[in-house]
């Protein structure tokens, strides 16, 4: 069954008969299906709304399902038979029409009997049509209840299961310690050696100093006597 079968048989279920009301409008036996749904693209393209059934002029003609007669006349030169079932509404023709507008059917309740054939119909027929508000739907989802079984899938042999990732390895978080580590170490003897360069220009420089300021005995400091004589 295609989605789209699918999603037209649920939306048939929504607010319409039970499963076991609906019926084929013609037989027993069930009629042949002359030519099947085949909706337009839009709206307003040409297309097969509906399905036409083999019948022959004069045959009886049932409602298929429970619900109330809305239209039973002529249009268009042809005999026209509605029938609303909740959200649901159902057509038939050519069909010249034994019941009348408002009167409650059944399921398998005579509507008419079938006038002579469609014009796009090689032989007598009958168009059904199915119809959820202005949305066309194909009727013979109403009485052929599709059902596919899905394969039996085997079962993986033990050969065939996927191994599970193995767990991280450890090493990398080694690594990136050792890395860290290495960093930390050559940063902390950078630093050292910054520091111990900085003591030891300081100490260089002081100790300059302290040689510039002791003057052997008999040498005379002219900066400093210049100084002395300058101030008042």
């Amino acid at each position: 069954m295609t989605v789209f079968s699918l999603l037209l048989t649920c939306m048939i279920a929504i607010g319409s008969p039970g499963p076991q009301a609906w019926r084929w409008p013609l037989g027993p036996p069930a009629p042949r299906v002359v030519r099947g749904f085949s909706p337009p693209p839009v709206p307003w393209a040409a297309g097969h709304r509906g399905v036409d059934l083999a019948a022959g002029p004069g045959q009886a003609v049932y409602a298929a399902g429970p619900g109330r007669v809305a239209y039973a006349d002529d249009l268009a030169g042809r005999g026209v038979v509605a029938i609303d079932h909740g959200a649901l509404r159902t057509t038939y023709l050519p069909v010249r029409p034994s019941v009348h507008v408002g009167r409650r059917v059944t399921s398998g309740t005579r509507i008419g009997v079938l006038q002579h054939g469609l014009l796009h119909c090689p032989m007598a027929c009958l168009h059904w049509g199915l119809r959820r508000g202005a949305l066309y739907l194909n009727p013979l989802n109403l009485v052929q209840h599709q059902v596919r079984l899905l394969p039996l899938w085997r079962q993986p042999s033990p050969s065939a299961v996927p191994r599970p990732p193995d767990p991280p390895s450890a090493q990398p978080r080694m690594a990136l310690r050792d890395a860290a580590t290495a960093t930390g170490g050559a940063l902390t003897g950078m630093v050292l050696s910054f520091a111990l360069a900085f003591l030891w220009r300081r100490t260089r420089i002081r100790f300059r100093l302290h040689r510039r300021r002791r003057q052997p005995p008999g040498v005379i400091n002219l900066s400093q006597e210049r100084r002395l004589r300058r101030a008042p």
